[in-house]
């Protein structure tokens, strides 16, 4: 059944412009921030492909409301049906798409697939025309509901209770008549309410035949015998609609259902329209709806290896995307003209960091320690009323390691999305760091690095204001504030040669500095997540306090770049 090769928007909702070739892809997830366009795109489809005879425009469909330019959706499908490919219909519109060089021709070669291509226009009178259409010299042609039915396409929404009736033009009901079946759900609903009505007129409502008696004695009166009445019910008055046969599960109505199970079952059901008709193209927006993680992932699972349809999907839960190849997603950014497409490559940081795909703007963090500064920075901003890591769309991404942070920078370049390194530099030797690095500067990505030769470590007690440095003692960095002193006191001795004061630890001075630096780094005083993050914390509570440092700048360029 008909895939789609490539679509084109225009001048659609929040779309100006808007041009995509998804090539051979049989599951395209589409992220990206909300009110990017996710949900324009998969509405634009199921335009461009309805059954529907009459589609209803607004005036605020067109983008920006500018009815003086038409609305213009066009999308080429292979794998089409013979039945619209034959001479009579559209054969003499037939395009070829060359696999080898992913280009569609209108020169058609023989090893090229065959393709259509249809466009849909709505001008400023508000009235949509299908055309089959290519760029040979050949006038557009109409193509009706009747034939565009064919392609097989269906939108998963919020208003599905109908689907679960058999009523006409419902997947039920399509599903009778892809299998021949001799079923009438007319007749069925006649037949079954013609024995209840016999039922019902056996068994009198005696409870009201104290009322009829009186009535019967009334008329009477009059010379009129009613002597055989009774109390039933008027076949008129029985409701008699083919919607009225629904999915029960017991006697309650899976209309009833969650949202969730609701969209499964709707789902589950046109699947098994699709396999009767040898596929079709399934669109859901917001694929996690209703679903708990487990059931989310189950569902993208089977919808991603069956392919005999294909499926576009919107998201944004990491459950997810987590369970598709990175070459499946593509990223959309507001007001952008194309989707991105991520490349194979990128797979491990899509499993390492899913929630990053989704953002903004990207720290790339060294490792846990850089990450939970980061997130100590955030808190601090949110404790004082400011939410700009959320408004600004801030993600940070643990790369665990100097080493691996080129592979994130390569998955996320080139995707606007907004880069930011964040290591500390006492590593600078290592090779891979230096192509890290002459990346940045390649690509203009900002770097927050410490000092040469320095670990953010070394950069925090080396820089920071003393009665910080304390406070930073009094976290539980050890198993007891009694390990941690003979630790700092034990590399003291061998480092200096020195005699150790039991109150060293209360004066400020380079020896102490440079040995809380060397032992914090060696013993891994803060490389978790939420001591770093009590790290970054006390760091922002007392920023003017060492504005002349390294660590000073590291901070407060790392926050206006948040800000920017």
């Amino acid at each position: 059944m008909a895939k789609i090769y490539s679509l084109s928007i225009s001048n659609f909702r929040g779309i100006n412009k808007f041009k995509q070739t998804f090539q051979f892809n049989d599951f395209v997830c589409i992220i990206g921030r909300g009110d990017s366009g996710k949900t324009s795109i998969l509405d634009a489809i199921d335009l461009v492909l309805s059954s529907n005879w009459k589609v209803t425009f607004f005036d605020n469909d067109f983008h920006n409301s500018n009815i003086e330019k038409p609305i213009e959706i066009i999308a080429t499908l292979y794998d089409l049906p013979e039945s619209i490919l034959v001479e009579n219909k559209f054969g003499l519109y037939l395009r070829g798409i060359d696999k080898s060089i992913n280009r569609i021709n209108d020169q058609i070669d023989q090893n090229d697939i065959p393709a259509l291509t249809i466009k849909l226009i709505v001008d400023k009178n508000l009235e949509p025309i299908w055309y089959v259409t290519n760029d040979r010299e050949q006038e557009d042609l109409e193509i009706k509901s009747r034939d565009r039915k064919k392609l097989n396409t269906f939108y998963i929404s919020d208003y599905i209770d109908r689907h679960f009736s058999w009523s006409q033009g419902s997947p039920l009901h399509s599903i009778l008549k892809a299998e021949d079946s001799q079923i009438n759900a007319s007749g069925l609903l006649l037949k079954t309410i013609r024995e209840a009505k016999e039922k019902i007129d056996n068994n009198n409502f005696t409870e009201l035949d104290g009322l009829v008696t009186k009535l019967q004695i009334q008329a009477s009166k009059f010379g009129l015998d009613l002597s055989d009445i009774n109390t039933t019910i008027d076949f008129r008055d029985i409701a008699f609609k083919e919607g009225k046969i629904n999915l029960h599960e017991d006697s309650v109505p899976l209309r009833l259902k969650g949202k969730g199970s609701k969209r499964l079952l709707s789902i589950a059901i046109q699947l098994e329209l699709f396999q009767l008709n040898n596929g079709g193209i399934l669109l859901i927006d917001e694929i996690e709806q209703g679903l708990e993680p487990d059931r989310v992932q189950n569902l993208v699972r089977v919808l991603k290896n069956d392919t005999i349809n294909q499926v576009f999907v919107t998201t944004h839960s990491r459950d997810v995307i987590v369970e598709l190849n990175a070459t499946d997603i593509f990223k959309l950014s507001k007001n952008s003209n194309l989707l991105y497409n991520f490349e194979l490559s990128a797979q491990g940081q899509l499993r390492g960091n899913p929630e990053a795909f989704f953002a903004n703007k990207i720290i790339l963090c060294e490792g846990a320690t850089e990450v939970g500064i980061v997130r100590g920075i955030n808190k601090y901003h949110y404790e004082n009323n400011n939410f700009i890591f959320s408004t600004k769309g801030v993600r940070y991404a643990d790369c665990g390691g100097d080493s691996k942070i080129m592979k994130y920078l390569m998955a996320f370049l080139k995707k606007e999305y907004d880069l930011l390194i964040f290591c500390d530099s006492d590593n600078d030797n290592n090779s891979s760091v230096k192509k890290l690095k002459e990346a940045a500067s390649k690509h203009s990505i900002p770097l927050i690095e410490c000092e040469s030769g320095n670990s953010i470590e070394n950069q925090i007690f080396n820089d920071l204001n003393y009665p910080s440095v304390k406070r930073i003692l009094e976290l539980d960095l050890l198993e007891s504030a009694e390990a941690l002193n003979e630790s700092i006191k034990s590399k003291y001795k061998r480092e200096y040669n020195d005699d150790w004061d039991d109150d060293i630890l209360e004066n400020d001075s380079k020896k102490i500095r440079n040995i809380l630096g060397k032992v914090s780094n060696k013993n891994s005083w803060f490389k978790r997540v939420d001591l770093s993050e009590s790290v970054g914390q006390i760091c922002m509570n007392s920023i003017d306090q060492y504005d002349n440092s390294h660590l000073n700048k590291m901070f407060t360029d790392l926050n206006n770049w948040v800000i920017e």
